[in-house]
């Protein structure tokens, strides 16, 4: 078992923290882009809901942060007062169990740009999950369900988890990141 610096808990918690700030942010968007989109058309904007679990475990690579990450951000999105009530945290929970399984898949080994576009659609399984829970099938026709899933995992791979691996790979380029796992990643690779 890895043991956790205090360093990378306060990292951790204040990237998640950050996060359910940007998932306020991006849930109170969701309203007019629906709108103009349609609640089908709109899961474009999956992605960004779930990009905590990718960005922290990319950063810490430890057991447990993409986890942590997500469950920590969507309490902040709902403490911070979203629309989507105590559903934002459920549902967060879900998605950081998804992102965790894939980065558990690697041993926790691996957190090059595929897997965590990979983090990004277990963490969309994990909604989607979640919402035939919650919902139930028959909630949705075949199509409306169907273009859901493509959506979520589609803006999953891309707004979750290769926009997450594009901020980690620029941060790590600043030497921000040298003092953590992907920081030294690079410097072994130099």
């Amino acid at each position: 078992m890895q043991h956790w610096k205090m360093k990378e808990i306060m990292v951790m918690m204040m990237l998640a923290v950050a996060c359910g700030v940007i998932y306020l942010g991006w849930s109170t968007l969701w309203l007019p882009m629906s709108a103009i989109f349609g609640p089908v058309g709109a899961n474009w904007m999956f992605g960004i809901w779930i990009i905590a679990s990718p960005l922290v475990a990319a950063i810490i690579q430890k057991p447990g942060a993409a986890l942590i990450a997500e469950v920590v951000a969507a309490a902040v999105e709902l403490f911070t007062g979203s629309h989507f009530g105590l559903s934002a945290l459920l549902i967060g929970v879900c998605q950081g169990l998804g992102a965790e399984l894939v980065f558990a898949m690697t041993r926790y080994r691996r957190y090059d740009a595929w897997t965590l576009m990979l983090s990004g659609v277990g963490a969309a399984v994990g909604s989607i999950v979640y919402s035939l829970i919650a919902n139930g099938f028959s909630y949705y026709t075949t199509t409306t369900l169907l273009a859901t899933i493509g959506l979520q995992l589609i803006s999953g791979a891309l707004l979750g988890g290769l926009l997450a691996w594009i901020l980690v790979r620029r941060l790590v380029a600043t030497g921000v990141l040298s003092g953590f796992a992907a920081g030294r990643v690079k410097r072994e690779v130099a």
